[in-house]
């Protein structure tokens, strides 16, 4: 299974900017899908954002549009979700259904119609579905089939913020051999080690670990900084919705002296 991150620079699963592609007898079907996750915010004006969708094949292709509420499982080490069908209205997309002309471009809204206040931020997954076409023989058992594609929509207001913090009794080192450093030594070996630790979000609002960076800081005040793939590529799940917490482990070139710090601080980006 791919890295789990549904955050906005994440590539999760169903966060995967991807074109299918299916090969048949005498035509090429594919559905092309940006962007893939986004941010919508109750209280901005507009209160909407747009998805396209666009037909790379060449033969018309239907598509029908629905909302899926996302359910996090805050614990999680692995699989952090499930999907529900979204039974309010809270959440609208417009136009519910579309059929694309080869090389069409269609624009999606999504727009939220819900309460004005939210206690935390809530995620979606807006499913498009390309039915089987009727011309197609290739199927001679009368089911019908669909493809589906998820967007990731992730719904919050202007006021919430996550909170990462770093767990500090769960902060633990390993040896190369794997097993845990004595805290009553001080190893300067140049073997490798593994350091693990938890995180907690203490916030009302989601985060993703690729927005933040690690620094480390040393017992003689020296600092490394991780971020980037160096810090997500060895984590199953790089998604942080409100309330939950989440393992990671990094392999360090060479172990810690006993007194180490650390600390997680958010990337400034550009708006």
């Amino acid at each position: 299974m791919h890295r789990n991150s549904l955050g906005l620079h994440a590539v999760v699963g169903c966060c995967f900017i991807f074109t299918l592609t299916l090969s048949m007898a005498k035509a090429v079907y594919g559905m092309e899908i940006s962007p893939m996750v986004t941010a919508l915010s109750i209280d901005s004006r507009p209160n909407y954002q747009q998805i396209l969708i666009k037909n790379n094949s060449n033969v018309t292709l239907p598509v029908e549009i629905d909302v899926n509420r996302i359910q996090f499982n805050p614990f999680a080490v692995g699989s952090s979700y499930t999907v529900v069908p979204e039974i309010t209205p809270d959440l609208l997309v417009f136009p519910p259904a579309v059929v694309l002309a080869p090389g069409a471009v269609q624009s999606i809204r999504v727009q939220w119609l819900g309460q004005k206040s939210l206690p935390e931020s809530q995620s979606y997954f807006i499913r498009f579905s390309q039915p089987q076409l009727s011309d197609d023989n290739t199927n001679e058992s009368g089911v019908k089939i669909f493809v589906h594609f998820n967007a990731a929509v992730h719904v919050s207001a202007s006021g919430m913020k996550p909170l990462l913090v770093i767990k500090r009794n769960s902060i633990t080192q390993q040896a190369a051999n794997g097993e845990k450093e004595n805290p009553s030594q001080d190893k300067q070996a140049k073997a490798s080690a593994l350091l693990q630790f938890s995180i907690d979000n203490q916030g009302g609002k989601y985060a993703d670990l690729n927005d933040y960076r690690l620094i480390i800081t040393r017992v003689d005040g020296t600092e490394l900084t991780i971020q980037g793939e160096a810090l997500v590529a060895e984590q199953t799940n790089t998604f942080f919705p409100p309330n939950s917490k989440r393992n990671l482990s990094i392999h360090l070139d060479r172990p810690l002296s006993v007194g180490f710090s650390l600390a997680l601080t958010p990337i400034e980006r550009e708006p």
